[in-house]
Parts: structure tokens; C-alpha cells; sequence
């Protein structure tokens, strides 16, 4: 993500963004499952947080992007789920705009829908969000599948990271309010109280890169995207140890929306049941292992 913008003009940047595709959708409100099915049009606002999950050219597109990679592919299945004819309109998101109130600020102890699902501009968020308490008081996330955070250390420095422990008082990279983010704020107010982690801010992608240079000592990933990362990107740098708790990845989802939310239960569900499925086709054409076999990997890690 961009971070040159300070913290003022970032949010304004953002502001303007939101009034503008305001102005664009003046009559644009929150939808139901029929009348996504009537308008035939799933309107999905994604995050190009990787380029194997999704990525979106070219590269500062907003609305009149190209895009491709798994997700992207998941949601043309999902589409064809709710209707044939129904087709997936694409807005592309920075990370923390999913969870943005009407004044472009994510107040994680705040209970409001997020303006971009409140508006009806985006129906969907597939971006494999991490079910947590605050996420949870802004938005429904429908369970797709287990993982585990992994700590990513360069090779050159893999003998220094044995434990949760050795992480304290080093410099990671992770993009804001992510459950990375969120997890490291939370061991800096715990077990790393007396020597906190120093936590850049940058894009996921970028997090990988930097510590891969050795810019960083460390960054933090979610089993799917490790997994993908080690085959396709990282040349310098391996996954150390697991941290923090099994989670549960999924889309999210308005509150109110229980219909949609509903057939994404059920869709997710025949997903996952049958060896063929198309998800399960996919995981395994980008990742050489299926979605099955992805959760029984989770769930025996210790």
C-alpha cells in the first residue's frame, strides 16, 4: 500500500475517493440476495494484497482493472452459483478500506457497517478475512477454511528464530489493520510489553519483499499465503514457526445480508464436500494442493 501520503492527506485521499464513487452511485443502497439476482450484477470489492490470490493491472487502478488469480477465479464460481447470468462487477480496495465508517477512519471498537457495504457499492468482501473480535462488530464473515499466522524470517537470520519469543524487539512489516497488524498491537500490549515489536506499514506484497532483502527482521502470513509465498516468491527467506491461535479465514459479508450470507454458507459447503469441485480445482492449479487438503494440513499443525 502507498504510504507516502502522511496521515491527513491519506485519509482525505480516501475521503475523496468515497464521495466520488458517491456522486457515481448517488442512489446506490445495500441489496438483497434478490435483488442482486434481479439487477443480475454481484458487485465485489477486492484487495490486491498478492498477486497468486489477486492482482489488478494496472497497478493503480481503481474501478477499470484487469484482474486475475485465485480469488478473482473463486468469485466467476460463486457468481454462477447465485444465478447463470449473473455477472461480478469489481472495485478494487487498499486493505483497510474495507472497514472504513462515512468519514474514511477504521474505529475498531466501534459497531458500525462499513460505508462501502453500507452504500450497496460492494456486496461482497472475498478477501479471506480473519474472523476477530472487532472485524466482527462491523461485519458477518462467512467460514471458508482454517489457518495458522506464520512467521517469515530471512534464511541468513533462521538460527535467531526459534519461538514466539525470539520475535520480540525486532522490526516487522505487515499492512495496517490487517490480523497481522492487529495480532502484533495486541503481544506489544502483552508479552512484548518491555521490548515491543517496531511494525512498518507497508503492503503485504512490499512485506514480503523487504524481508526477503533484509530490510526487516520479520513479517507474518496466513498458512495459504505462506504456502504461496515459499513457492513463488521468496528466494531468501523461509517460514520459521507457527504464532498465535488456529483461526478462521472467509468473506465478508453485510450483517443484514442473511440470504447471501446463507448461499455462501451452502455454496462454501459443497465446496468443500466434493474432491472435484471447482475450488478445489483451483487451489490446487495455484498452489499444488486442493482446498481439502489445505484444512487437513491446518488442523494437524501443532
Amino acid at each position: 500500500m502507498n504510504r507516502k501520503y502522511g496521515p491527513h492527506l491519506y485519509r482525505f485521499k480516501h475521503a475523496l475517493l468515497l464521495a466520488l464513487l458517491g456522486l457515481i452511485h448517488a442512489h446506490t443502497q445495500a441489496r438483497s440476495l434478490s435483488e442482486i439476482i434481479k439487477s443480475k450484477e454481484l458487485r465485489v470489492c477486492v484487495v490486491a494484497y498478492h498477486p497468486d490470490f489477486i492482482r489488478a493491472e494496472p497497478e493503480n487502478c481503481r474501478g477499470n482493472c484487469k484482474f486475475s488469480g485465485l480469488v478473482f477465479e473463486e468469485i466467476q464460481v460463486f457468481s454462477k452459483f447465485l444465478g447463470p447470468q449473473i455477472q461480478a462487477k469489481f472495485l478494487r480496495l487498499d486493505w483497510d478500506e474495507q472497514f472504513f465508517n462515512k468519514n474514511s477512519e477504521v474505529v475498531r471498537n466501534g459497531i458500525y457497517t462499513p460505508e462501502l457495504l453500507a452504500s450497496g457499492k460492494c456486496d461482497v468482501y472475498p478477501n479471506n478475512l480473519t474472523r476477530n473480535e472487532w472485524r466482527l462488530k462491523k461485519l458477518d464473515i462467512i467460514y471458508l477454511f482454517p489457518s495458522r499466522m506464520m512467521a517469515i524470517v530471512n534464511k541468513s537470520k533462521q538460527k535467531e528464530y526459534k519461538n514466539l519469543h525470539d520475535l520480540a524487539g525486532k522490526i516487522a512489516a505487515v499492512d495496517k489493520d490487517t490480523s497481522y497488524h492487529t495480532w502484533l498491537g495486541e503481544q506489544n500490549q502483552t508479552g512484548f510489553k518491555e521490548n515491543p515489536v517496531k511494525i512498518q506499514i507497508i503492503s503485504t506484497h512490499e512485506s514480503f519483499v523487504a524481508v526477503d532483502s533484509g530490510k526487516v527482521d520479520f513479517t507474518l502470513a496466513d498458512s495459504d499465503l505462506a504456502i504461496s509465498a515459499t513457492q513463488h516468491e521468496l528466494k531468501n527467506s523461509s517460514v520459521s514457526f507457527p504464532v498465535g491461535p488456529t483461526e478462521e479465514i472467509g468473506w465478508g459479508f453485510r450483517k443484514q445480508d442473511r440470504d447471501l450470507q446463507a448461499a455462501a454458507q451452502r455454496f462454501f459447503e459443497d465446496q468443500k464436500e466434493r474432491e472435484n469441485s471447482e475450488f478445489n480445482q483451483l487451489w490446487k492449479k495455484h498452489f499444488g494442493i486442493n482446498l481439502i487438503k489445505f484444512i487437513a494440513l491446518v488442523k494437524s499443525t501443532p
